[in-house]
């Protein structure tokens, strides 16, 4: 967990410490509360029974209950404030940084896959509640038993060493053992767990066509059920720390006995033990349950040790180093000379493609759906490794070039493109954040989105709801392209850019890219399955068949 807080430049460091120091107070509080309350319950009821009563100094002790009572409440509120704000801190620093790097090293367009998104949410939420429910509870344990201790050693030496003796048995060496006993069991838990994660994914993914079918009940009877085994196994996992729990609270309560037996049959000072006794109660029922926490600790180790390995990756293993890459000082000409990648490791190759891109044309890329043109057109965008001399721009191999130049000039529209809930002046400036409204006005005319945009009231400030609501999947296309051309590439890449236009509306969206791509040095690679009449003829588009 430290080496996660450190990589990330120890994010929130002055409200950690306080928060550690607050609840070590606390809990030293809560233990001196414990203690001196029953001194001073034995230490005034002794001399009441003496007749000296009225000269007992009762206002000290009580004064000082008082206090104790005062700094627990005020410690654990502090604890509590201080440390949820440096968890915030952590997070706001985590979160962006872990998504950041997984974009930077990932291959391909493709969004990462539901039950892998489910797997680093709860490794986020392991990593960022360890600090609250392990670190500060074990530093207030291990506080509390330093006080009881000292309690003891004060009441009586025999006391403190077999006080000693239980702590380490009770709250160490049993503990241990019983984590150790979880952590195989769990392990195969969470074997079930991410095959369960899976299977409910795909669930979601496939509702639809599952639903069409008439089989979305039996699948999704399978996954609860499936979820309700794995849930029965892992209430398992607690038994064994409830047992230990009791164990430690019996022991809290036997040392107590044991203090007071001692001092009865030694005429020692009852009132010190009767502290002695209460202090170690209170240490051992934190010991109790602190065992939650030796259970959670492993888990919330393995997320941070998996986190921090995911910011150690950061960038992409095929980007050409900093240092030795090559500056683009022209696209193009972009040569491809038997290119052929995959879409990941171990994936089926694409169909080797030889072709030139200059300034000025129209490449339509036609071929089977699956076959690997949106692959083929990303390795062209630098998001997949490619091999020596099979990539190059304007003379400049592409294994020698930074991926970030690369994307800075070329853009692609998809097929089915993303948007976050906001306005549509929103979703264009992801693309040039100090775009001004013409230039948001001029892209959308060339993307034939202007109509439908501006015969909304609001225009520019018309909402895109969760997953485009709000818009036709045809307009959302066309936003899409409009970001892109905001961008203002060089290369622009279009996916199935007339798919579901009439003939008339895919001539118009033709003609007012061929204005834009006569404006300056730029090119259009168009990917579809086949040509179909609508859009570019033939004969002012050069074909790429796969």
């Amino acid at each position: 967990m430290l080496k996660l807080w450190s990589s990330l430049e120890a994010p929130g460091r002055l409200q950690f410490r306080l928060a550690m120091g607050l609840a070590a107070a606390a809990s030293i509080a809560g233990v001196v509360l414990m203690g001196l309350s029953g001194w001073f319950l034995v230490a005034g009821a002794l001399a009441g029974a003496a007749g000296a009563g009225h000269s007992f100094n009762h206002l000290f002790p009580s004064a000082g209950v008082r206090g104790a009572a005062l700094a627990r409440v005020l410690g654990r509120y502090g604890e509590q404030l201080s440390g949820h704000d440096a968890i915030l801190s952590l997070s706001a620093r985590l979160r962006p940084r872990i998504f950041e790097a997984g974009a930077r090293s990932r291959r391909g367009l493709s969004p990462m896959a539901s039950a892998e998104l489910t797997a680093l949410v709860d490794d986020m939420d392991a990593a960022e509640g360890a600090f609250l429910k392990v670190i500060l509870p074990g530093i207030g344990v291990v506080s509390g038993f330093a006080i009881a201790l000292g309690f003891a050693l004060a009441s009586d030496v025999v006391l403190f060493i077999l006080a000693v003796l239980a702590a380490a048995l009770a709250a160490c060496a049993l503990p241990f053992l019983a984590v150790q006993a979880a952590q195989r069991r769990a392990a195969v838990l969470s074997l079930e767990a991410e095959a369960a994660r899976a299977d409910v994914a795909r669930l979601i993914e496939n509702a639809t066509e599952l639903e069409v079918y008439g089989a979305l009940s039996r699948y999704a009877g399978e996954a609860e059920a499936a979820l309700a085994h794995w849930q029965r196994q892992s209430e398992t996992l607690e038994l064994p720390f409830r047992g230990l729990s009791a164990i430690l609270s019996a022991m809290g309560v036997g040392m107590g006995v044991l203090a007071l037996w001692g001092a009865a049959i030694t005429q020692g000072d009852l009132p010190m033990a009767a502290g002695a006794a209460l202090a170690l109660m209170a240490a051992f029922e934190a010991a109790a349950a602190m065992l939650k926490v030796m259970e959670a600790a492993p888990k919330a180790k393995a997320a941070s040790d998996r986190l921090a390995e995911r910011l150690q990756v950061g960038e992409a293993v095929w980007d050409a180093a900093p240092e030795a890459a090559h500056v683009i000082e022209r696209l193009f000409p972009i040569e491809v000379r038997g290119l052929t990648v995959s879409a990941a490791p171990g994936a089926p190759q694409t169909p080797v493609v030889s072709f030139r891109i200059e300034a000025g044309d129209v490449i339509q890329l036609t071929g089977a759906s699956g076959v690997g043109k949106s692959t083929l057109a990303e390795a062209l965008m630098r998001l997949h490794p490619v091999a020596p001399g099979m990539l190059s721009y304007g003379g400049v191999d592409a294994c020698g070039v930074r991926i970030a130049s690369v994307l800075e000039r070329i853009a692609m529209s998809p097929q089915m493109p993303a948007f976050l809930p906001g306005t549509v002046a929103d979703q264009l400036r992801l693309a040039r954040p100090e775009a001004n409204e013409a230039e948001m006005r001029a892209a959308l005319e060339t993307a034939v989105a202007d109509e439908f945009v501006f015969a909304r009231a609001d225009g520019l400030e018309s909402r895109i709801g969760e997953a485009g609501a709000g818009f036709s999947g045809g307009e959302l296309r066309r936003l899409g392209l409009a970001r892109a051309l905001l961008a203002e590439p060089e290369l622009l890449i279009l996916d199935e850019p007339f798919a579901g236009l009439d003939k008339a509306l895919a001539d118009r969206l033709t003609t007012r890219l061929s204005c834009w791509l006569s404006d300056g040095q730029r090119a259009i690679l168009i990917l579809q399955h086949k040509a179909d009449g609508r859009g570019w003829p033939q004969k002012t588009a050069f074909s790429v068949v796969l």
